[in-house]
């Protein structure tokens, strides 16, 4: 949420602990002279006098909530997955595996890159060139590639997955397939080749020497 100084002072002592509200910016003319009432609302993340400087700091703000809002379940592995443990998970993950398998099973091809991408042209006129782009040259095996790139797939994908937007995911379904598939591909590769029983795996991104 942007907001001016003085209707922050008035509404985030109604607004601040609201689930939904995941960060507030500042936006004022001048700096502000005194700060101290501010540092009692931890969900204000700073306080800027320009617009630019708030739309540099959306995207990694808009990136940090997705990634913070994937929700995890877990079942012991020493135990036998008995009904008990199986009722404690969450109702959202029982069904999410239900699709995640409805998903792996169906059988996709060309058109159903087609009928993502008109799809994504009806909900995002502001990512065209992407989406263009997206169906002259995607593949399978270029699903990590897409999904780690800066480019609205990520978060339409995380933000599908963790509000269960069904029309989405069944959308994405084949990114989804293959993303899980390639990953799958590559696990299966490494851990042949390592002696260890276990070992770690890393998300990062290249940077050009001007970056």
């Amino acid at each position: 949420m942007i907001v001016s100084e003085t209707v922050a002072q008035h509404i985030l002592c109604f607004i601040h602990n609201i689930d939904q509200l995941y960060a507030v910016y500042i936006f004022c003319d001048n700096k502000i002279d005194d700060e101290r009432w501010i540092q009692e609302w931890w969900k204000v993340k700073g306080i800027y006098t320009q617009i630019k400087s708030i739309c540099e700091v959306l995207p990694h703000a808009i990136k940090q909530c997705d990634q913070n809002s994937i929700s995890i379940s877990f079942i012991p592995i020493e135990e036998d997955v008995s009904d008990k443990n199986l009722d404690q998970l969450d109702p959202t993950f029982m069904y999410t595996q239900i699709l995640k398998e409805i998903l792996f099973e169906t059988q996709y091809n060309e058109q159903s890159i087609k009928d993502f991408t008109t799809y994504c042209r009806n909900i995002n006129c502001t990512e065209m060139n992407t989406i263009n782009r997206f169906e002259r040259e995607y593949h399978s095996h270029t699903s990590i590639w897409w999904y780690t790139s800066e480019n609205y797939l990520y978060s339409m994908l995380n933000r599908a997955l963790r509000t269960l937007e069904t029309d989405a995911i069944i959308k994405l379904g084949f990114f989804i397939s293959d993303l899980h598939k390639y990953i799958k591909q590559l696990h299966s590769k490494q851990f042949n080749a390592s002696s260890s029983p276990s070992f770690t795996v890393y998300r990062g991104q290249a940077l050009s020497k001007v970056e």
